[in-house]
């Protein structure tokens, strides 16, 4: 556990200086541009070593995201998300993990149709099935730090339709698996959002 503080310390350090930003921009854009609030829904596919080594394999699932825009360039990001796969192992073992978090989305391009963006986010993750620490011989918390930190793409298809047709995250977490104890993940994702506008401050 003590190899992990400095590493969730730089993460932790990250992810607050996204919050600096934040604050100091959103007050000389926020009386030009309305507030917008998006949902939407997508596809997961999340490649894990929750075993010890790299014994990896893949999961698939789903998961919903909603964001609030601070200005023109940041959003407050909330997402929630699970995958599973079953017969992992000959005996038939199967995991599926849940995650939540929530974080910063920056666009470095707002006005494009095409927009590109960097995220951060931080929350919690949960393992259930026969794999998870719990339920094995290793023991343990199913419970464990998540952290995620990427980007992809964001395509304007109308004026509240948004397509996210490639997102790509590093993910950590810190299941207990008998050796390292913590998880260097990648998670690809595509999803549809819909954007209701708020009106002007």
């Amino acid at each position: 556990m003590t190899a992990l503080i400095p590493r969730l310390r730089l993460y932790l350090f990250g992810t607050g200086l996204l919050l600096a930003a934040v604050t100091t921009l959103a007050p000389v854009s926020s009386a030009q541009q309305p507030h917008t609030f998006e949902v939407g829904a997508g596809y997961t596919y999340l490649h894990t070593n929750i075993l010890p080594g790299c014994n990896c394999f893949s999961l698939n699932g789903g998961d919903v995201q909603a964001a609030v825009g601070l200005n023109r360039q940041f959003q407050a990001v909330g997402e929630a998300g699970a995958t599973h796969r079953g017969g992992i192992t000959p005996d038939g073992y199967t995991l599926t993990q849940v995650t939540y978090a929530f974080g910063l989305r920056y666009f470095p391009l707002p006005a494009a149709r095409l927009r590109p963006f960097g995220e951060s986010l931080f929350g919690g993750a949960h393992a259930l099935g026969s794999l998870a620490p719990e339920n094995n011989a290793i023991g343990g918390s199913s419970n464990a730090i998540a952290f995620l930190t990427g980007g992809g793409v964001e395509l304007r298809l109308t004026r509240t339709l948004l397509l996210q047709p490639a997102r790509i995250d590093y993910e950590f977490t810190n299941f207990r698996n008998g050796q390292q104890n913590h998880q260097n993940d990648v998670r690809l994702s595509v999803g549809v959002l819909y954007r209701f506008r708020g009106r002007h401050n």
